[in-house]
């Protein structure tokens, strides 16, 4: 018997296995996730009112090790949901796209960040 081509539409959908993370990690993970995004919004703003305050205080090594720090706590926890979420829905699925987009948005702002932080 010749096996037929997968259609189009099955390429998206992921076949349910069952979640990847339990209950009490998964809420640890998403209380990660609150904490980073929080810090890294407020670091943000307390750096575009006070820049130059902030890094004649600190530095700015110190400055763009902080940076780093937030949006890896971002990163970190967005690519472990997508690895829970794409266990359990399909992978266009709501949580899918915005755990994506968080991830690749801290990625790469905090990836330059982590770079000259650590070799400079």
């Amino acid at each position: 018997m010749i096996p037929r081509p997968a259609k189009r539409e099955d390429e998206l959908h992921a076949y349910v296995r069952g979640p990847l993370f339990s209950r009490p990690v998964l809420c640890g993970l998403g209380a990660v996730f609150a904490f980073s995004t929080l810090g890294a919004l407020t670091w943000f703003g307390l750096l575009l009112l006070h820049a130059d305050t902030v890094v004649g205080y600190l530095g700015l090594l110190e400055t763009l090790r902080v940076t780093a720090v937030l949006m890896g706590g971002i990163s970190a926890t967005s690519i472990l949901f997508v690895l829970h979420y794409s266990r359990l829905y399909t992978y266009v699925s709501e949580e899918n796209v915005f755990f994506t987009l968080a991830f690749a948005l801290s990625f790469l702002l905090g990836a330059p960040c982590a770079l000259v932080g650590l070799f400079g």
